[in-house]
């Protein structure tokens, strides 16, 4: 017999949405285990568990999981962005008549509008997630790591921007200059 599907009933589904407040775990303080904040004790030692100081854990490893969440997520954009030069170069040079159709300086430009639109939310969004995360005291690794690729991607698009803006500007004054 085919069993009924029943759309109310819970599903065990990935949340986009941020931390869950149905996901209230932390680590006990004694072993170190991942238990859930309304346990009495803990499961794996046997200690007591403070409720709120079990509260206040589990929101502190729950913002902490969402920095790091959030510090992969602008990684992984801001290597996909460094992708897209070299891509841009290639098609180019896989069709030199392009070049010589429009001219070196105006695809010179066009290359530097481009990298300039596509690097420029990141600088704010690194900043968004520095005022955001802070306050935030972890000794964990991978938060310890998330703050270093923050610091990456917010330096290294910066300087995309410096570049590509002053070359903008330099071709910009160079054409202007023999028009």
């Amino acid at each position: 017999m085919a069993e009924e599907l029943d759309i109310n009933a819970p599903t065990e589904e990935l949340n986009f949405d941020g931390p869950s407040e149905d996901l209230d775990v932390f680590d006990c303080p004694k072993c170190g285990q991942t238990i859930d904040a309304s346990a009495d004790v803990c499961r794996f030692c046997g200690a007591k568990i403070d409720h709120a100081a079990a509260q206040k854990a589990a929101h502190l490893l729950a913002r902490v999981d969402q920095a790091c969440s959030d510090a992969s997520y602008l990684r992984n954009a801001a290597v996909i962005m460094l992708c897209l030069p070299p891509g841009i170069l290639v098609g180019l040079s896989r069709n030199p008549r392009f070049i010589q159709h429009v001219g070196f300086q105006n695809t010179l430009i066009g290359f530097c509008i481009v990298i300039l639109l596509v690097s420029s939310p990141f600088p704010l969004w690194t900043l968004r997630w520095w005022r955001k995360y802070a306050s935030l005291t972890g000794g964990d690794d991978d938060f310890q790591n998330a703050r270093k690729v923050i610091k990456a991607v917010g330096t290294g698009t910066a300087a995309a921007l410096l570049t590509f803006g002053s070359l903008l500007c330099l071709v910009l004054l160079f054409k202007f200059a023999h028009t």
